[in-house]
């Protein structure tokens, strides 16, 4: 279990989901990401919609005893809205992440890990309405070298009701050259290490937030953009060191809802066409190869 922890111990918390209040452990102790999403229409109604998202994360595992670690990281998500009939904006989610990597012994192991920070369009005063707070807790087991297994909740105070979400935290070494990792239902990945500076793969993500819309935005008071987008598709990683990567993927974004809310009753719902997306990842951590 002692590589298992020393592993989750390259924690920083990356996204929090919102809508669907999902927490995604990242795999590395830093990284940023771009990716671009083509125009797609947008239902029934006139014009598309494309799409740019930045993503950049930092954490440090902190050591207060022998099983023991302290974690503490930032992160911000930012989404470029460009519809074709109407003036673009962008969706801004910074936040801060404290948390606790416990191990029990070589098998057994629990994580804990509190998020807050703000979700908004940045164009009112910033309220109660754009305060994100999540709370993620994990168990993890070693059943052997090979395979690490987690389970555990999440809660998000933007779901609406008390109810905590399902999380399992996966990683299986199927070979030396073969591996999956995941976060589920946020992302699996995986890796199939061809060569020192390459690997190849598969990704899996389930991303979304929920922003707070000024009110000289819409005209309205209290309202809330959510988003849903699941994506699946091929990567390549370049291993420039053993702890520098850059990922390049493409992401066929197979799911992709919106929906508006005002005081947490929805509005309307949006569903963009299917689209695949190009991104660029530049992450720092041990590749554990």
């Amino acid at each position: 279990m002692s590589k298992y922890v020393a592993a989750a111990c390259c924690l920083a918390l990356a996204s929090s989901f919102s809508t669907g209040s999902h927490a995604q452990v990242a795999d590395s102790l830093a990284q940023s990401s771009v990716e671009y999403y083509p125009p797609s229409r947008n239902g029934d109604l006139p014009g598309d919609t494309q799409l740019n998202v930045f993503r950049a994360s930092a954490g440090v595992p902190i050591p207060v005893a022998k099983r023991t670690q302290l974690v503490a990281a930032a992160a911000y998500e930012m989404i470029d809205v460009r519809p074709s009939n109407a003036e673009s904006f962008q969706l801004h989610a910074p936040k801060a992440t404290v948390g606790v990597i416990q191990g029990f012994n070589e098998t057994w192991g629990a994580m804990a890990f509190v998020d807050a920070g703000v979700a908004s369009d940045f164009s009112d005063e910033l309220g109660s309405n754009d305060l994100l707070l999540s709370l993620t807790l994990i168990g993890t087991y070693a059943i052997s070298d090979s395979i690490k297994l987690g389970a555990g909740a999440v809660y998000d105070r933007r779901t609406g009701g008390l109810a905590p979400l399902p999380a399992v935290l996966l990683d299986f070494r199927l070979s030396e050259r073969v591996r999956i990792r995941g976060f589920a239902p946020a992302y699996v990945k995986a890796d199939y290490h061809a060569l020192d500076w390459l690997d190849l793969g598969l990704r899996a993500t389930f991303e979304g937030n929920r922003f707070h819309l000024g009110q000289t935005r819409l005209d309205m008071e209290n309202v809330e953009l959510a988003y849903s987008n699941l994506t699946v598709g091929p990567k390549v990683t370049f291993n420039f060191s053993e702890w520098a990567h850059l990922d390049l993927y493409a992401a066929g974004a197979v799911y992709r809802r919106y929906e508006l809310f005002q005081n947490d009753e929805s509005l309307d719902q949006y569903e963009l066409s299917p689209t695949v997306a190009t991104g660029v990842r530049f992450w720092v951590a041990p590749s554990e190869w």
